[in-house]
């Protein structure tokens, strides 16, 4: 947020959850949404590779099953919560990008994902979740099984592999439907290997909030 006095209010199922200035949203949300206050100017987003985000923060991926949209402040050690306050006291945003960018680049990424869980995910984002559990075991071979693949995302992702693979779908989807609105909501759902289309507006109501007839695309 704009300002490190700023409070964020989140409409989770219906009850209101107040935030901190900076606030983190991980793993698999529904039925919450943001009550974007009037007159806010900007938001400084950060994106990061779970894997990246909970070993660069320090952060067991098992918390967010249960609290997916939390204060950064409350789960990162006292080290981070210096580095959050030093970056509000810069007077620019351009000045708050570049410190941060500064701090995140002193971590390397490369090492983050044991390889084989790294080509599981590199072949459902392909599919773009267009797939599923078994093919991708099928597509790793022998050396993998489904104990490992579900403990390894569960480790590093921090969610299940046939999750993952649904949130994929759904993003694949809209993202789709969003760009090209040539063609119909049915049409994208299905090509993007929903099996009918009450699935998919099931996952559009829990993740967007409303109904697709209910959405403003415009």
């Amino acid at each position: 947020m704009p300002n490190p006095s700023d409070d964020v209010h989140l409409k989770r199922k219906g009850k209101t959850i107040k935030l901190k200035s900076a606030w983190v949203c991980c793993g698999v949300i529904k039925d919450t949404h943001w009550e974007i206050p009037e007159g806010l100017e900007y938001i400084l987003v950060l994106r990061f590779k779970p894997s990246s985000f909970y070993s660069i923060f320090n952060i067991d991926p098992t918390i967010f099953r249960a609290q997916p949209v939390c204060s950064l402040q409350d789960i990162v050690d006292e080290s981070w919560a210096r580095r959050i306050e030093e970056m509000y006291r810069k007077d620019t945003v351009a000045e708050r990008i570049t410190f941060m960018s500064d701090v995140l680049s002193s971590y390397d990424e490369s090492n983050y994902l044991p390889f084989l869980l790294q080509s599981a995910i590199d072949y459902i984002d392909e599919r773009k979740g267009n797939t599923t559990v078994a093919d991708v075991l099928d597509t790793l071979g022998e050396k993998v099984n489904h104990k490992w693949l579900q403990r390894n995302f569960v480790k590093y992702i921090g969610i299940t592999p046939k999750k993952y693979i649904s949130l994929q779908r759904f993003v694949y989807t809209y993202s789709q439907y969003d760009r090209d609105k040539s063609s119909d909501l049915f049409t994208a759902a299905i090509t993007n290997g929903y099996y009918d289309y009450n699935h998919f507006f099931k996952d559009f109501k829990q993740y967007i909030g409303v109904a697709p007839s209910q959405y403003a695309w415009d």
